[in-house]
């Protein structure tokens, strides 16, 4: 490659090296044309960076030509060398202008950004006719080029308010998830290709750490071409309570004021007038910015999620988040860890080990911490110390390591120096099922954690049938998943990240009770798969029996005072609640709408359904009368059934079926209810049923401490 660096190239020829020869009859057909081709024939290692031939060739060209296999988007040359070419273009107007795309697979899906799906993108042909036809139309896209790629410079970006975030010195591995962001924000741009006519927000979850809010800066400062209108930054303000949900605005309302400040707007009023402000000078602006929302809160509303979103048709959405509960409201980004050569070379990136030794004690690191990028930079800033020590320090019981080394260094992102606290932030909030489930998970770790085998963990040592630590456990496997702290490890099987494990053993409020499971678990595993530590070994899946009498544990949950509701109770209670306050009668049945025969088989099956919710929990309805002035479970279900959906479907059953028995043939169903005389007459029955129903779902929410907002005075839910 020496002496190129002062010539001037029409094509760069950029291509994966494993498509070599799929790309060499086009590279041949180039070159014999007369057009000047640069073509890299070195291979670039994924982390040894771009040479400075490459650099010259690419910024001498006025064009990339882009072999896109499926392989292409792994390589980081490839990447680097696309990704130029692109912003090139962007900064004249065109982000295609740069770029053409050539296609050796069957399907597009691959192709990122969308753009390049469907523009100057061509099939690599098999033929010679093909080829040539090829040839001739890059002669003529880059005869229309003046100038070079490396001759236009990408405007810097505004950034709203003050200054940019300060990007990591270096950003390897997640250029393909660059360009994935920069296609879902974009997708309305190729509506042929996507399907997609409208912008919709773009959401980049993961774990604690992982390199979120690092890809959303990386974006923001790469692709700000694209947002003329700026790059306007909303980040919780600091104290606030991560998942509070009162006011979707609350937490991020001083970074909305110092936007409209930014922009000369006054700050004064609510959320939403500053809001509006901030509407009416992107509508007179007429530009294209970009919205970032950094650390979005688990359990917001679509309502309250749309209110965070950009105020203007103008913005494009970029959301970071651990919650993995709005796909419905935003396109995601998954980020997952670094794979193992990735990760190795980002720990020895700043000193190589110098030993077998201690290669093998990297290999464990990158283990240990499973890809985490965050955890692999802190680590490899201590390398000095050579990776045998790091890994013994990093096992060493007490406060963590990656805490000692974050506190030492100012992280890019502002991510606390309390790393470990941060990691598992979210669990305490997430209440006792969920911690349960979270020492269940670090208990079992490295395998997945399975219902089966946690529910007999949890059995042994609780108060409450096995139905209800089923329960427990179902509510905090489903609050963990929507916080991105488990993962699905197959049927019923979930996963816990290695790192989250080393962070929640040293900030689980409850050591104790993490011990005890702990010690649960063993007896599962033991009786469970057999073992030659005395006993009998058990088949998979049965209790066996052991010559080893283990202590019982003390119950998590502590008993309920004199005359509370117990957990059976309160469960039995939500179960009946959520069935009845779905149901006709509860719902209202507005006038000429729905039917009365759906109406009061629906109030019918509320007879089965209260019989088996009382049998699942063991209450048992035929057990006599309740205590005077009691409210409990019996006496509510009595009311239910005996003393107000029974005086109703017997009344109005033997009616209806009488009248549906004279249907005339040809006469639909609904037709001849609506003819019926006494048809005004149940659905007046019906409005004066709600009544009483609403009252009782009342007092099943005493017991549930569940409020559905639905009022003994007969209103609609809220």
């Amino acid at each position: 490659m020496e002496g190129r660096g002062a010539r001037t190239w029409d094509v760069f020829l950029s291509y994966s090296r494993g498509d070599a020869h799929r790309t060499a009859p086009l590279r041949d057909r180039l070159l014999a044309s007369g057009l000047e081709v640069f073509v890299d024939e070195v291979t670039v290692a994924g982390f040894a960076g771009i040479s400075d031939s490459i650099r010259s060739g690419l910024a001498r060209s006025k064009a990339l030509l882009a072999c896109y296999s499926a392989a292409y988007p792994t390589r980081q040359a490839c990447q680097w060398e696309l990704t130029a070419a692109y912003l090139a273009g962007l900064a004249e107007g065109d982000p295609r202008r740069r770029v053409m795309v050539v296609n050796p697979e069957p399907g597009t899906g691959h192709i990122h950004p969308v753009e390049l799906r469907d523009a100057k993108h061509w099939a690599l042909p098999a033929g010679a006719a093909g080829l040539d036809a090829l040839v001739a139309d890059v002669r003529a896209h880059v005869a229309a080029l003046e100038g070079t790629i490396g001759a236009t410079e990408a405007a810097p970006a505004r950034w709203f308010p003050g200054p940019a975030p300060s990007p990591a010195p270096a950003f390897t591995g997640r250029l393909p998830r660059l360009w994935q962001v920069h296609s879902c924000l974009h997708q309305h741009d190729a509506p042929l290709t996507t399907g997609h006519s409208a912008p919709r927000p773009v959401q980049v979850r993961g774990m604690a750490g992982i390199g979120k809010t690092l890809l959303a800066q990386e974006y923001a400062t790469r692709f700000a071409a694209a947002y003329p209108g700026g790059i306007h930054w909303l980040s919780r303000d600091a104290g606030a309570e991560p998942h509070g949900t009162g006011s979707a605005y609350g937490p991020y309302e001083g970074g909305l004021r110092a936007l409209a400040a930014a922009h000369g707007l006054p700050g004064e009023g609510g959320a939403e007038d500053v809001a509006a402000r901030l509407r009416d000078r992107f509508a007179a602006a007429g530009e294209p910015f970009l919205w970032v929302v950094d650390d979005l809160p688990d359990r917001l509303t679509a309502q309250q999620v749309a209110r965070l979103c950009a105020p203007h048709p103008l913005g494009r959405t970029l959301l970071t988040t651990r919650s993995r509960r709005y796909d419905t409201l935003a396109t995601p980004v998954d980020l997952e860890p670094l794979p193992p050569g990735e990760a190795y070379a980002l720990l020895t990136h700043a000193a190589a080990p110098a030993s077998p030794e201690e290669r093998a004690a990297a290999d464990a690191l990158c283990a240990a911490v499973a890809g985490h990028p965050l955890a692999l930079d802190l680590l490899s800033s201590a390398a000095a110390d050579g990776y045998t020590t790091l890994l013994d320090r990093f096992h060493t019981p007490g406060r963590s390591l990656l805490d000692a080394l974050g506190r030492d260094r100012v992280l890019p992102t502002g991510y606390p120096a309390a790393v470990t606290a941060a990691l598992v932030r979210d669990v305490r909030e997430a209440g006792p099922s969920a911690m349960d489930a979270l020492r269940l998970a670090a208990a079992f770790a490295p395998t997945p954690l399975t219902r089966d085998d946690a529910v007999r963990a949890l059995s042994p040592g609780s108060a409450t049938p096995d139905v209800v630590a089923a329960r427990r456990l179902d509510a905090g496997i489903a609050v963990l998943r929507g916080r991105g702290l488990l993962a699905s490890a197959g049927t019923r099987a979930w996963s816990v990240h290695p790192l989250t494990v080393h962070a929640w053993l040293r900030h689980d409020p409850e050591p104790g009770r993490a011990e005890q499971l702990r010690h649960a678990v063993i007896r599962v595993l033991r009786t469970a798969h057999g073992t030659t530590l005395g006993g009998v070994a058990a088949r998979p899946g049965t209790a066996g029996t052991s010559s080893t009498r283990e202590p019982r544990m003390k119950p998590h949950t502590p008993a309920p005072p004199a005359g509370a509701p117990g957990e059976l109770e309160r469960m039995a209670a939500f179960d009946l609640q959520v069935e009845l306050a779905t149901r006709i009668g509860v719902q209202e049945l507005a006038p000429g709408t729905g039917s009365l025969r759906e109406a009061l088989g629906s109030l019918h099956a509320m007879f089965e359904f209260t019989r088996s919710t009382l049998r699942q929990y063991s209450i048992n309805l035929a057990g006599g009368p309740p205590p005077e002035g009691a409210r409990t479970i019996y006496a509510i279900a009595d009311d239910l059934l005996n003393r107000t959906l029974r005086p109703f479907t017997s009344t109005w059953h033997p009616r209806l079926a009488a009248h549906e028995a004279l249907r005339p043939e040809g006469t639909s169903p609904v037709a001849h209810e609506e003819a019926w005389a006494e048809a005004p007459a149940m659905r007046a029955a019906l409005t004066e049923l709600r009544t009483p129903l609403l009252r009782i779902v009342g007092e099943l929410a005493v017991i549930s401490g569940a409020d559905f907002g639905l009022s003994a005075a007969g209103s609609q839910p809220a």
